[in-house]
């Protein structure tokens, strides 16, 4: 059975397969880590195959020259590289420091965005993503038919408006929510159109997959998610499904009051993730979860990134055996817990992960 009819929910109910490598798989190319390129994750594949569908990575200042930042290197070290970065918006200069690290996605260290009057820089994203729409699409046209040759679903993550291209610090999201209420509710909006606009373009070019996610919802309040989240991802989770492509809902952090009070069924994704436990999350149990979860929902998850990490392979194998028995009867997608696999993974856990997965879940 396709992925896609699985999706749909057509043909036998049962598990599939995801292991979403993220920037393990250019630690796994021999590089130094952060963003892989498609080549990357083929090559991940080819060593370890999965059901996974590809996101293709969309850094903006790739595709839109008026979001480009200047780079200079204040602190490199072994390890870890710290970057200053300027932006010039209406003879403004804008600032954000990143840091660098092996096998890791860069982090904010210092947030561009720090007054009400700040939100102009995340509205001037808005802007040009909606006016470069076509063009990013066309620009990674080539990649969405190369995951298609490859036998992938091609898939791409989308910004929820929270995470505000990448220019707010997560625990600074609570304090601009209340301290500026009507202006981030008015910048949550144009990222929102802006988002629909160019998820329109990329299933026009052939992307069936859009990730979503509440990045540091663990630090927010259900008041933010009801007024600031909820509205905007079910708009969007219903658009994508208009257009005939699927959605997925990720959450890898505390999310078991949304999920007990029926916030995450409220947003309707084709499958949401994940469950965690503590200490990672506060899930009692994935069994326990799945009674709060619409029933056409798909699940996905849960095995723990640590666990992966440390192992030992039998541990894996069993906590794996677990996840299955857990989601009998339900469609589910078995996988990590993050959409990541963290540095230094050994190669060993990963074969006794995917091992019990398909020869245990299907």
């Amino acid at each position: 059975m396709s992925f896609r009819r699985f999706l749909q929910g057509g043909g036998k109910e049962r598990n599939y397969i995801i292991l979403d490598p993220s920037s393990y798989a250019a630690e796994f190319a021999g590089k130094r880590g952060g963003h892989p390129t498609l080549e990357d994750t083929f090559a991940f594949h080819a060593k370890f195959p999965s059901d996974s569908p590809l996101c293709l990575e969309f850094a903006l200042e790739r595709y839109v020259p008026e979001l480009v930042w200047k780079r200079t290197v204040l602190k490199e070290e072994k390890d870890e590289t710290c970057v200053e970065e300027t932006i010039q918006l209406h003879g403004d200069t804008k600032r954000r420091v990143v840091a660098e690290k092996r096998g890791t996605i860069p982090w904010l260290v210092e947030s561009s965005i720090r007054t009400e009057a700040d939100f102009d820089l995340i509205d001037y994203y808005s802007e040009k993503i909606q006016e470069h729409a076509r063009t990013i699409a066309a620009t990674v046209t080539p990649q969405i038919k190369q995951c298609v040759t490859e036998g992938f679903m091609p898939a791409a993550v989308v910004l929820t408006p929270f995470e505000a291209y990448w220019l707010i610090d997560y625990p600074d999201m609570p304090v601009m929510y209340y301290d500026f209420p009507d202006r981030y509710l008015l910048t949550i909006e144009k990222v929102h159109q802006s988002n629909l606009v160019l998820i329109k373009e990329l299933a026009k070019a052939g992307c069936e997959m859009f990730g979503m996610g509440s990045a540091g919802l663990e630090l927010l309040s259900p008041r933010i998610f009801d007024e600031a989240i909820i509205p905007y991802a079910r708009e969007t989770t219903d658009y994508i499904r208009s257009l005939g492509a699927f959605s997925c809902y990720h959450i890898c952090g505390h999310s078991r009051q949304l999920l007990e009070t029926g916030r995450i069924n409220a947003i309707k994704p084709t499958w949401f993730e994940t469950f965690s436990t503590p200490p990672c999350g506060n899930n009692n149990s994935l069994k326990e979860s799945l009674q709060f979860l619409d029933t056409d929902i798909i699940s996905k998850g849960n095995l723990p990134l640590d666990l992966l990490l440390k192992g030992p392979p039998a541990e894996i194998r069993r906590v794996t055996r677990d996840i299955i028995n857990q989601s009998n009867k339900r469609r589910h997608i078995i996988g990590q817990a993050d959409g990541t696999i963290l540095s230094g993974t050994p190669h060993e856990n990963i074969q006794a992960f995917l091992s019990v997965a398909r020869d245990y879940g299907n």
